[in-house]
């Protein structure tokens, strides 16, 4: 078994006053935290994927979800097989999928160069915030390259 870790995402303080007198009549610390299990298990999703979701098709959701899921930060391959068990899973046939890949690609949501595509870090990413800044720096100077537009 994997062992949980509390963080602390922010403090804040409340302070009770009485109104007449101005006195503090009590005082306490609230920690805000959350549990998470390591890095590598812990998917940082961006705010800005909120508009992105209340735009996309059922079968967007369900693709980018399966991949959400299974992609761990890396560049990754997606072959016939992979296809035909992902329609298993999200309820869509291969062909579907497919064209599902084509349209979170012309989304910016995946980038796919030399076969193999990945998760836009900018929305979404396992592992640290540090290795998100330098996987945002890599699709940017991958971009360049190609002349694309993010």
């Amino acid at each position: 078994m994997k062992k949980s870790n509390y963080k602390v995402g922010s403090t804040s303080t409340e302070t009770y006053i009485d109104r007449e007198t101005g006195e503090i009549l009590d005082s306490f610390v609230k920690k805000h935290g959350y549990i998470a299990n390591s890095k590598e298990e812990f998917l940082m999703i961006y705010s800005g994927i909120i508009g992105v979701f209340m735009r996309m098709e059922q079968s967007e959701i369900r693709v980018y979800g399966y991949l959400l899921r299974y992609a761990n930060g890396v560049r990754f391959s997606i072959t016939k097989s992979l296809r035909e068990s992902m329609g298993k899973e999200v309820l869509l046939n291969e062909r579907t999928i497919y064209n599902t890949l084509i349209v979170l690609r012309n989304k910016k949501l995946l980038f796919y160069k030399d076969g193999l595509y990945q998760l836009n870090p900018r929305y979404a990413f396992r592992g640290s915030s540090a290795d998100r800044n330098n996987a945002l720096k890599a699709i940017i100077e991958i971009a360049m390259e190609d002349n694309i537009e993010l």
